[in-house]
């Protein structure tokens, strides 16, 4: 499924970007709406497939062919640019720090107007990133972007990424060692063989209530016993910068050290796609770190999370996932708290 998921993005390259209506807040008011037709999720796929491929390393005047002109931007890290100059601006300095970066689509999936995709990012840091000086270093992080389309263009997008990895590899003294994992290949996941006989109940709306699930009563719930009903014993789960989980059981193990750190975790699904055996969501929510968090001690502060997850579903049970995090910017809040004395 995953290869089929690749191989369908590329052979998309050459699908001419059609440009499609407005639904709610436009991202080219002035286009008039007869103008425009609706886009099939294979154009979407296209779409973004053409974003990483092309708009951001290589030619930049492909962007504009990409990206709306008043696209808003939700990087996960560093906050929110609105507008095609303030993309660009914010990208050149990803291409400043590493000139020879390069992006690879591992999983995908789309709807009628919206694209989730899973991405390997590799480059060498040949200029100061995040305060830490030229280390001439090759480093691999992994992310996920979801992006809305409209007009044929990517009129929003939401972006998740493994930055305190990439930290910890340029040597970052405040980013735990231990952090460091390359991310395996999505597209070389061994898949899990079907059943002899057919699922009972593939469908989209099947497997968004799964996820749904893994959200409201995994996590803001707290049952972790649910994962036995959902997740499938030899489940693997890829959590960005920290090592994967292999097996259930190791998934409740990491799950419950997170709600032990944050014991009044609440998380909301805000957006969800679901094709195939694939389910990507974007979640949002508040915790209060009272338990240690990556070397700080508790903090007491309350923080904000937000992630994407992917998921893959058989016959009913996750069998893999793919989880990203505003980790980093997590860990900045409660050291900022903690380095400031209380009153």
């Amino acid at each position: 499924m995953i290869s089929y998921f690749r191989s369908a993005v590329f052979a998309l390259l050459a699908l001419s970007l059609l440009v499609i209506p407005v639904r709610g807040v436009s991202a080219q008011d002035e286009t008039p709406e007869a103008e425009c037709v609706s886009t099939t999720p294979e154009e979407n796929l296209a779409i973004a497939d053409a974003y990483w491929s092309e708009a951001v390393w290589g030619n930049q005047g492909k962007i504009k062919e990409v990206v709306a002109p008043d696209e808003i931007h939700h990087w996960g890290i560093a906050g929110t640019t609105t507008g095609i100059d303030e993309f660009m601006q914010r990208w050149a300095l990803f291409n400043t720090a590493f000139p020879d970066l390069k992006f690879t689509v591992d999983l995908a999936v789309a709807d009628s107007d919206l694209v989730a995709t899973y991405w390997t990012a590799t480059g060498t840091q040949e200029g100061e990133w995040q305060g830490i000086a030229p280390t001439n270093t090759t480093v691999t992080w992994d992310g996920v972007n979801i992006f809305r389309i409209s007009c044929g263009m990517i009129a929003e997008s939401w972006g998740e990424a493994n930055h305190l990895g990439l930290l910890a590899q340029l040597g970052a003294t405040d980013i735990p060692a231990n952090l460091i994992d390359v991310p395996a290949d999505a597209a070389s996941a061994t898949p899990v063989a079907a059943d002899a006989a057919p699922c009972a109940d593939d469908s989209p709306e099947t497997n968004l209530a799964i996820a749904q699930r893994w959200t409201d009563e995994v996590w803001t719930q707290q049952a972790l016993a649910v994962l036995d009903e959902i997740a499938d014993p030899n489940i693997v789960h890829h959590g960005g910068a920290f090592p994967d989980a292999h097996g259930v059981e190791a998934v409740k193990s990491g799950v419950g050290a997170v709600l032990a750190t944050f014991p009044d975790i609440q998380l909301t699904i805000d957006e969800s796609i679901a094709a195939d055996d694939l389910v990507a969501v974007r979640w949002s929510g508040v915790g209060t770190q009272n338990g240690d968090y990556l070397g700080v001690p508790p903090t007491g502060k309350e923080v904000e999370f937000t992630g994407i997850n992917i998921y893959r579903i058989h016959c009913g049970m996750i069998v893999e996932s793919w989880s990203e995090t505003n980790g980093l910017a997590v860990l900045q809040a409660i050291q900022q708290s903690s380095a400031t004395p209380v009153a």
